[in-house]
């Protein structure tokens, strides 16, 4: 009976070294993955203020399992129209096959090739801020102070909204600044708000 016992025992931590070993080598193959994407990234987008993994994903191929990385690169952040790539990537590479990148924001233009345009990301917000119907006061602000900068975050209650994103155009230049409060999914503003500085 103990030796059933013994060999239970040493098939059972058989098992459990072997799991751990494939973890650590799943782990190790994940980091070695991310590594080469940004190193990728810096090289093809030296310019962009953000380069950041937002998603790995392991999937299975016909050549065996493989991640799936997704990355965002975002540049011109302080500008009226910043530009919002995700890019593609696949570690180890399946056959040589390319995504091309999604063009979320590029000269002011949102929701290319989108049917229905909903502001997931503060660039987005941006765009909107002054180029929906309803904002021609932050655009003249705009074209006034040509160093008035944005800044954008999405917040779950501001006064008397929920769920919207917020953009605030601030110049040192003028005596105020503007805030722009945007539903995710509407078409207009639902406040433009003014804030003098003195």
């Amino acid at each position: 009976m103990s030796r059933v016992l013994v060999l239970v025992l040493l098939i059972a931590i058989s098992a459990i070294l072997v799991l751990s070993l494939a973890r650590s080598l799943d782990s190790a193959l994940e980091e070695d993955a991310k590594k080469l994407f940004l190193e990728d990234l810096s090289r093809k987008y030296p310019d962009a203020q953000v380069r950041e993994i937002v998603q790995v994903t392991p999937l299975a191929g016909s050549n065996g399992s493989y991640y799936q990385l997704k990355a965002r690169v975002s540049s011109d952040l302080a500008s009226p129209c910043p530009t919002r790539l995700h890019i593609y990537y696949n570690y180890p590479p399946q056959n040589f096959v390319t995504q091309p990148p999604d063009v979320v924001t590029t000269g002011c233009q949102l929701c290319i090739n989108a049917p229905t345009c909903v502001l997931a990301f503060e660039e987005e917000a941006i765009v909107a801020s002054h180029t929906y119907e309803g904002t021609k006061q932050i655009l003249d602000y705009i074209s006034a102070y040509s160093n008035a900068v944005p800044s954008a975050y999405f917040t779950s209650e501001y006064g008397q909204f929920a769920n919207v994103w917020v953009v605030e155009w601030d110049s040192p230049s003028a005596t105020y600044s503007f805030k722009a409060v945007l539903s995710k999914t509407g078409k207009a503003p639902l406040a433009i708000l003014s804030k003098s500085k003195q």
